[in-house]
């Protein structure tokens, strides 16, 4: 077995390696493939990945049952192991399937390409593995993980012995969560992937003194964030807008609540006594308006890129 890395968008690694996406969500040409995934997946959610052709000597070097651990900002947060590829021949009607179907999930590149050559997952699991613990283990410098690599095999023993003991335990249940919490996470989710989508250096549950701020972005060199942004769905209103009146009182960030029609309503009424100073200050954001965002975004982000649009 070997152990490749991968780096991702924050958005892909969530949507097609830890939540999965739906066959119906497939744009599937190839009805073997169709019939493989379903073989494999059944109902359950597809968790896959894909490669450039640019790329096609490394895909060709995956085999089943080959770790892919997951890169994003600074560490690893997923690991997974390879059930099948796709194409399974070098027809070049398979190679053009699997870019459609690549397309269906993660859109194109700066120059209208897609991930042709696929790879389809089993055993995903959370990790949390700093890139500096990843070079101890394998005597590596690596700064960051720029590309899909092989991890060279006389450094791969520890790698190795440190995932095996991962996959000896069983498998962590996510913990039931209230409706309203989950939607927070979600919506949390969608804001910090964003803030890298457009460009911007994200955190999530960012704390400063006494303060943790839901999400903010970045902008280096900037001393402080340049956005913050509270989601708010319960608990005390007035809380969540003296963070948002700290961040603006410390940095001048610009300052977004996010929240339901009925409490942003309500955080309306609250500019008129206590916290009139914040009326023309904090930005008020549904949270459908977020989600048709975060949808657009993902869609079209590629041709952003492709005309050099950069935040300001």
């Amino acid at each position: 077995m070997k152990v490749f890395l991968a780096p991702g968008l924050f958005k892909n690694i969530k949507r097609s390696i830890a939540d999965g996406v739906n066959v119906n969500e497939l744009n599937i040409k190839d009805s073997s493939l169709k019939e493989r995934i379903l073989k494999f997946y059944g109902a359950g959610p597809i968790k896959l990945w894909a490669l450039k052709e640019s790329l096609r000597d490394r895909w060709t070097s995956i085999d089943n049952e080959d770790y892919i651990l997951f890169y994003h900002a600074g560490k690893f947060i997923y690991a997974a192991r390879v059930s099948f590829k796709y194409p399974f021949t070098e027809e070049s009607k398979q190679v053009e399937a699997g870019s459609y179907l690549a397309e269906s999930i993660w859109g194109r590149d700066v120059d209208g390409k897609t991930w042709p050559y696929l790879f389809f997952l089993e055993d995903v699991r959370e990790i949390d593995l700093p890139l500096s613990k990843l070079n101890e283990l394998t005597g590596y410098n690596l700064k960051a993980v720029a590309g899909f690599m092989k991890i060279r095999k006389e450094k791969a023993q520890s790698i190795m012995e440190y995932l095996q003991q991962i996959y000896l335990k069983p498998p962590i249940k996510p913990t039931s969560k209230p409706l309203e919490l989950l939607q927070h996470d979600e919506i949390v989710d969608a804001i910090y992937a964003l803030g890298e989508l457009i460009g911007y250096k994200p955190e999530k549950r960012w704390r400063h003194e006494r303060y943790e701020f839901d999400v903010v972005w970045h902008k280096p060199p900037r001393i402080g964030p340049k956005y913050v942004f509270e989601v708010h769905l319960r608990g005390s209103l007035e809380a969540a807008l003296l963070r948002l009146k700290h961040a603006y009182d410390l940095w001048e960030s610009q300052i977004f609540l996010v929240s339901t029609e009925d409490q942003l309503k309500e955080a309306q009424s609250k500019f008129l006594g206590e916290l009139h100073e914040l009326k023309d200050k904090v930005t008020l954001l549904n949270i459908k308006n977020i989600k048709e965002f975060y949808d657009f975004k993902g869609k079209f982000e590629w041709l952003e890129r492709k005309f050099g649009l950069k935040p300001t």
